[in-house]
């Protein structure tokens, strides 16, 4: 073959891998462009950033959204969406949580929201413009069968149930129980839960006690219980620090019964107030899968996640975390940004794996509201061991649903 002839080739070649280059990479620049370029979803968040619960709320989700971002967000509808987080503080004011909301809907345009305890100022608002809403509120409104677009996002008024409920199945001996609260409004409402729970699951209330939130010295309420002598005793609402005082209180007066926090179990937290010699064998249960020293692989990364952000892990109080995974898994099952669909997937019994582990949507018939509307989640039972936390038991959620069912008679 000539050498003029394999020039002609070598330009022929030349010219055909040039036509190549100038159509393929023109379009792998688009296909990356276009995998980059991800819409965003706006979700909105009002929480009081002066109580330690919401500020950890805040600190959760200033972990979970760029981690959710970096794992590539969700794909809806073929469409590829990372989420844009708007927070404002309410201050646990009712008023600034309306303003706030009232900012995040007509100015911001969100159509999500997960909400705080000043749900009840805004909630005509968030109705009106169609937003949807994964709320954490102690408040019975929310369930109210005319709300379309409301839903619970904590496991606050479904693991109390679940947790006495196991307690009172696994240890029948319980049969009678002593109570003491802060006089304060949140005390009185966890008094008045624990006593419905006693009575829900047949057991007798002997002493029902409210103490001044200012109270330092439990000696004369440890006395009274003493004399009483319960099976179990159950406290909640005081905070870490009046709630441990009152352990030691009763340690210290010789009484020996049970104690059981429907509330949960934070050593850690404990051990800060009292020596936790005088809360052996303490029962508690709650969703926070946190607890566990083996942790499921989406809790272990989020907690590293959490770590590295903020430089430690601080115990944090989980029970808003889950509003975001209701919400987030909403939107997933609907493949739609539109609210009434994703509110038809939340309604219609959704179950789903949150960063605390299963979780379900369950209807509210004893406010005559049939839309699953509320959360209920797995919890983890636990006793205080030689200063450890023993996992004891795991309430599943169908035995969680059991023990819902069978004290809000529905």
């Amino acid at each position: 073959m000539s050498v003029r002839k394999n020039g002609k080739i070598w330009i022929l070649f030349g010219i055909i891998l040039a036509a190549v280059i100038l159509t393929v990479i023109p379009r792998m620049g688009a296909c990356q462009s276009a995998t980059a370029e991800a819409k965003t979803i706006k979700i909105g968040t009002v929480t009081n950033l002066t109580w330690p619960l919401g500020m950890g709320f805040k600190k959760y989700l200033d972990v979970i959204v760029p981690l959710f971002n970096k794992e590539g967000g969700m794909v809806i509808s073929g469409e590829h969406y990372n989420i844009d987080l708007i927070l404002y503080d309410t201050k646990g004011n009712a008023e600034a949580g309306r303003a706030a909301v009232e900012r995040l809907v007509n100015r911001d345009k969100v159509k999500f929201i997960l909400g705080d305890e000043t749900v009840d100022s805004w909630l005509p608002l968030t109705e009106a413009n169609k937003v949807l809403v994964a709320v954490q509120t102690p408040s019975p409104s929310i369930y109210n069968p005319k709300l379309k677009y409301c839903f619970e996002g904590s496991y606050l008024q479904t693991s109390a149930p679940s947790v006495w409920g196991w307690f009172s199945e696994n240890y029948p001996q319980m049969k009678t129980v002593s109570c003491a609260h802060p006089d304060n409004m949140i005390g009185r409402g966890e008094h008045n839960k624990a006593t419905k729970l006693a009575e829900g699951f047949d057991q007798k209330v002997l002493d029902a006690l409210y103490y001044p939130t200012e109270t330092t010295d439990f000696s004369a309420i440890a006395t009274k219980i003493k004399k009483s002598n319960p099976n179990f005793f159950t406290t909640a609402g005081g905070g870490t620090v009046n709630d441990s005082m009152l352990f030691k209180a009763l340690y210290e007066s010789s009484w020996r019964g049970r104690i059981l926090s429907y509330v949960g179990i934070n050593l850690r937290a404990i051990a800060k107030v009292i020596s936790l010699d005088m809360v052996e064998g303490m029962i508690g249960g709650s969703s926070d899968v946190f607890q566990l020293e083996s942790l499921p692989p989406q809790a272990k990364k989020v907690k590293e996640a959490y770590i590295a952000k903020h430089g430690e892990w601080d115990n944090p109080t989980v029970i808003y975390w889950p509003q975001w995974d209701v919400v987030i898994n909403g939107l997933k099952r609907a493949q739609s940004l539109d609210t009434d669909k994703v509110a038809a997937e939340l309604a219609n019994g959704m179950s789903f794996e949150s960063v605390i582990g299963p979780a379900k949507m369950v209807a509210r018939p004893d406010f005559k509201n049939n839309r699953t509307v509320s959360l209920l989640t797995t919890i983890y039972m636990l006793e205080i061991v030689g200063g450890k936390a023993k996992p004891i038991g795991t309430v599943s959620l169908n035995e969680g649903y059991r023990y819902n069912k069978k004290f809000y008679n529905w």
